[in-house]
């Protein structure tokens, strides 16, 4: 299964950056940004604006937060990839229930500039490893493979910080929605 996506330590991996988006007035977009080991965009892929619904609030309580990011927008956007990355990056713990759709590792980055976060990330029971002083954590990585996750990602921030495939989403989701408010 998972141990597919690394054959060796040299593989060069691609990485799927995924976050949601508030957006005032429209809801929370989605955004998927696949890149080459060294940043370059492979493919990229939003989802339109979902606006919270109340009566799934209620029904869903404390879950909410997971099915909105995670089963509706994150599997949204999944679906939509033409090629699964060799991994996948999220700031969003609430991104956490697309873990039981894709098979490539899930790392969560700590984000403390999310202005949409719902509450603090624990990480309580998961495997992670330190990488400048911050906590990066993995799901659906085997023992085995998060030597090679760790390696690929410490190759990954030595191009480019973590925080810059967020922005480049953050700012084509804005830009499209302001493109679709101008028409």
């Amino acid at each position: 299964m998972a141990t597919t996506y690394f054959g060796n330590s040299d593989f060069p991996a691609t990485f799927g950056f995924i976050t949601v988006v508030e957006v005032s007035t429209l809801g929370h977009c989605g955004g998927l940004l696949v890149v080459s080991s060294i940043g370059r965009p492979i493919e990229f892929h939003f989802t339109a604006p979902v606006s919270q619904n109340r009566a799934q609030e209620i029904m869903y309580g404390k879950t909410y937060p997971g099915f909105l990011y995670g089963d509706r927008i994150g599997a949204a956007l999944v679906d939509k990839a033409k090629k699964m990355p060799t991994l996948f990056v999220t700031d969003c713990s609430e991104m956490l229930p697309i873990s039981e759709l894709i098979d490539p590792p899930l790392v969560i980055v700590p984000s403390n500039n999310r202005a949409n976060k719902t509450e603090a990330f624990d990480g309580s029971g998961l495997k992670y490893f330190e990488l400048n002083g911050e906590r990066i954590y993995c799901l659906n990585t085997p023992p085995e493979m998060l030597e090679q996750v760790e390696h690929h990602i410490t190759k990954f921030v030595k191009q480019l910080p973590f925080d810059e495939p967020f922005e480049r989403i953050h700012q084509a989701i804005f830009e499209a929605n302001q493109v679709l408010r101008a028409s």
